[in-house]
């Protein structure tokens, strides 16, 4: 499998020394050019057609690709936003991929087992899970996937989990990585029951194209929003198949729903122009 990722992607693997052993980050003399933005939350209210009306909605807090160590004091930076997450109160706590911090230069090397201490902070009254994204299988899926189920997180490679809400089970999908396409994720989308509820937790929303028409909300990151959105423009690339229209925010086509995030960390650089990091509180319900 691995052979077929991209250049860049074996590149990294070569030149990041892992595992990661930096608990505090540190990014020595990148110091002063790797800190980052103020973030921002972004809020969501679906009435989703095909899930039941429950007698309130259902609170989903939704963060992904976190790189934590590719800015400047990341360690502290997420410990306050944990904090602030979790005084929403969520009902379901989504974690979207990319824990790790793959950029080649900058250190910040922070190990997985520190960033999952901090994510197991935010409690999900009816449900938490998580799935992998690219940057971790580069760093080792198998040791981050550890230290997430080693934090009480559930981990969704390639299955279906269920949760209740309101006497009502809802499915959730958990279709990881990016730049990899796996047979097992078109049979799992393939096999989503058309009068059930699902959340569909991709990394890539390059998935979204299989997703079926029926009562499913598709969550993905991966974009990073562009990363970079230059006035007059847009932004130019989204380091995904998918089409730039769904790169970021609320995608509607066809009756079927998609929220991107533009996550909270960066990759390549430390650096966004024009798409602040954020993270994403959801309050879904039925007709």
């Amino acid at each position: 499998m691995s052979d077929r990722r991209t250049f860049e992607e074996r590149l990294t693997a070569r030149l990041v020394r892992r595992p990661f052993t930096d608990a505090n980050g540190h990014k020595g003399l990148f110091q002063p050019f790797a800190r980052a933005q103020a973030h921002v939350v972004r809020h969501y209210s679906l009435t989703l057609p095909g899930w039941p009306r429950f007698e309130r909605p259902l609170r989903i807090a939704f963060l992904s690709d976190f790189h934590v160590g590719s800015h400047t004091d990341d360690v502290t930076r997420y410990g306050s936003i944990v904090r602030e997450v979790a005084a929403f109160l969520p009902d379901l706590v989504l974690l979207g991929g990319d824990y790790v911090n793959m950029q080649v230069l900058g250190g910040g090397r922070v190990p997985p087992r520190v960033i999952a201490r901090m994510l197991a902070r935010i409690m999900g009254r009816h449900g938490r899970f998580a799935i992998l994204g690219n940057h971790d299988y580069i760093y080792g899926e198998h040791d981050v996937a550890a230290a997430l189920h080693g934090h009480g997180i559930a981990v969704l490679d390639h299955k279906l989990d269920t949760f209740s809400f309101g006497r009502h089970v809802i499915d959730v999908v958990g279709i990881p990585d990016a730049h990899m396409v796996r047979p097992q994720a078109r049979a799992l989308l393939g096999s989503l029951a058309s009068d059930r509820p699902a959340i569909v937790l991709a990394h890539d929303p390059v998935w979204f194209k299989d997703v079926p028409t029926g009562p499913f909300l598709t969550l993905s990151g991966h974009t990073h929003g562009g990363q970079v959105k230059l006035p007059g423009l847009g932004i130019l690339t989204n380091a995904s198949r998918a089409p730039l229209r769904w790169s970021h925010g609320l995608v509607v086509e066809d009756g079927r729903h998609l929220i991107v995030t533009a996550g909270l960390g960066s990759s390549g650089i430390p650096l966004r122009i024009g798409v602040p990091p954020e993270y994403v509180v959801i309050e879904v319900t039925g007709p």
